[in-house]
């Protein structure tokens, strides 16, 4: 059975959020060590999650920046895709408005927070399953 297979919870009738192969390559296929990474991620997430917000509510551009360029670099550590490419359009909004803190109500962040919801529900699966399959 591969660790892929073995750590992973049937995802077939929905798109993967991130890629659980590659961490487990990332981290010699330790499942100890994804569990590891998997729980500083989930609260790590929660946090800059709203720290994002709070930027974006109080319209400060400069944290706005600084909070999107570090939530892109973890979730390219996951390899969780579709987040980064959002993450990278707010960046790309920033860059291209550098006056303008983007809109609260702006699609690109009612799409970034799905998706975050839709990760943090698969990592909150994984370390589930990695808990049922009794890794510590």
């Amino acid at each position: 059975m591969s660790t892929e297979t073995a750590m992973a919870p049937d995802h077939s009738e929905s798109p993967s959020h991130f890629d659980l192969a590659a961490l487990s390559s990332d981290m010699s296929e330790s499942r100890a060590a994804v569990r590891a990474v998997l729980e500083t991620f989930a609260p790590w997430l929660a946090d800059t999650r709203q720290q994002l917000h709070a930027a974006i509510a109080g319209t400060e551009i400069a944290q706005l920046a600084r909070v999107a360029h570090r939530l892109r670099g973890a979730l390219s550590q996951l390899r969780a895709a579709q987040a980064v490419a959002l993450v990278k359009k707010i960046e790309a909004y920033g860059k291209a408005h550098p006056d303008v803190c983007i809109a609260r109500d702006h699609p690109l962040l009612a799409e970034l927070d799905a998706e975050l919801d839709a990760l943090a529900g698969e990592v909150a699966a994984q370390l589930e399953a990695l808990r049922q399959s009794g890794v510590s």
